[in-house]
């Protein structure tokens, strides 16, 4: 109890200084986004939002309360695979998941995220060779560097290398998932076809352009098409031999290469509308049904939606403190939230006070809280060495999958698939000091 009291009190205390320097913020104008890990169901918060308004405003609820009265967006990178991500969507409720919300300043573009999903064993393969050609710098030289420059390094290759090999996709706080993961797989593949016909397309028109950066991206763009063709290879009936350098391609002006290129995107934009068409012709049916379907068992629902109904709230926006002496109406929002946190808090006072010390515990948890005589205490004297490369892989495969990478955007699964020169890289930042 003296811990949950004073985990309460300090998360009232943050929560009531984030929302007053969220409203300075807005006030001042200044363009914002709060983020982080909330621990909380949130599509189970919008029903208590919408319909019980009275306790969304109170407690561990007020911050998000605050975000959505004053207009605020809460970007939700959304899982499409049929793997467990952690942190994404899963079977329709949202756990542990990362959250940012954007002020109504920002523009939409502003806020991004890009996502790596359902990538098969190849093309880890090809990440891994890819990311060691990239890290190609001299351990003794790598070693000299300062750190930032060690990690700027590291993070750089990583993400180039993710970026060429991987596929992704990129995601904004007005994302809205429409398309099934197959269609917008293919659909981006499409994009990719269509960027690299563009680039051999300038070749052709000024091939005196051509040199060696010309023929490296080429090598990066050749892992991924031949990907997309072995995964296309039922509709483009044969895979294409690309060249494995451009400088070959020059004897006829890259003719040879731009129409194969082109007649693969048309296959694909063919694929493509065809796909569109079954998924817009499921929806409808899918539409139609849950129409039907609701004529029958929740005819509110159905009514509702025909006539494009709004919902109506009542909010509690007052509280009335019976005094005896100094009676008191509150009208302030934070007042009462305040009131209404301050009533719970102290209506049931807490009689007994904490322990001051372990032995002062009944024997119950004393037991429970003292150090463990099968555990030696000389475990703890060798946690500041510098970790080997076992211990680190061992720490890094120990480490779930599908979790968000944050702002470096590197995954837990993009650590384990380093390449033997990258993890050598690796280990050196790790053992800096």
């Amino acid at each position: 109890k003296g811990y949950y009291a004073a985990f309460a009190l300090n998360l009232n205390s943050t929560i009531d200084l984030l929302i007053r320097a969220l409203s300075d913020a807005k006030r001042l104008g200044f363009h914002h986004a709060v983020c982080g890990d909330f621990n909380i169901h949130l599509d189970q918060f919008y029903p208590i939002f919408f319909n019980q308004p009275q306790i969304a405003s109170k407690r561990t609820h007020r911050l998000f309360n605050f975000l959505l009265s004053n207009g605020y967006i809460d970007f939700t990178p959304v899982n499409f695979s049929s793997a467990s991500l952690g942190t994404f969507h899963r079977a329709d409720i949202i756990s542990r998941i990362d959250y940012i919300w954007s002020c109504p300043l920002f523009k939409r573009f502003l806020l991004t995220s890009v996502i790596f999903d359902v990538i098969i064993p190849s093309q880890w393969d090809d990440f891994s060779v890819h990311i060691d050609n990239l890290c190609n710098i001299s351990p003794t030289v790598f070693a000299s560097w300062h750190i930032n420059r060690m990690c700027e390094y590291l993070h750089t290759n990583i993400i180039a290398g993710a970026n060429v090999v991987l596929p992704a996709r990129t995601v904004g706080n007005d994302h809205t998932p429409k398309l099934p993961k197959d269609l917008e797989t293919l659909i981006q593949h499409y994009h990719f076809l269509n960027r690299v016909l563009h680039f051999i397309k300038l070749l052709r028109k000024y091939p005196h352009t051509l040199s060696s950066s010309h023929d490296r991206k080429w090598s990066g763009y050749l892992i991924r098409l031949n990907s997309i063709f072995i995964l296309y290879n039922s509709t483009l009936s044969t895979i294409p031999v690309l060249p494995l350098s451009l400088f070959s391609c020059r004897t006829d002006n890259f003719n040879n290469l731009f129409q194969t290129l082109s007649h693969a995107s048309k296959l694909l934009r063919g694929l493509h509308l065809l796909k569109e068409k079954e998924f817009q012709d499921s929806s409808i049916k899918a539409h139609l049904e849950t129409r039907d379907q609701n004529f029958d068992t929740d005819i509110s629902s159905f009514i509702n939606s025909a006539l494009s109904r709004s919902r109506h709230r009542i909010v509690l926006d007052r509280v009335f403190v019976d005094h005896p002496t100094t009676p008191q109406l509150l009208t302030d929002p934070k007042d009462v939230s305040d009131a209404v946190v301050n009533h719970f808090q102290h209506a049931v006072p807490i009689k007994s006070t904490p322990p001051s010390h372990i032995s002062a515990l009944p024997d119950r948890w004393c037991s429970a809280y003292s150090p463990m005589d099968s555990v030696s205490p000389d475990i703890y004297n060798a946690l500041l060495s510098p970790p080997s490369l076992e211990e680190w892989l061992s720490t890094v495969f120990s480490m779930p999958n599908g979790k968000a990478p944050g702002p470096s955007m590197i995954t837990y699964e993009m650590l384990k698939h380093l390449g033997p020169t990258t993890n050598s890289l690796l280990l050196l930042l790790i053992r800096f000091h």
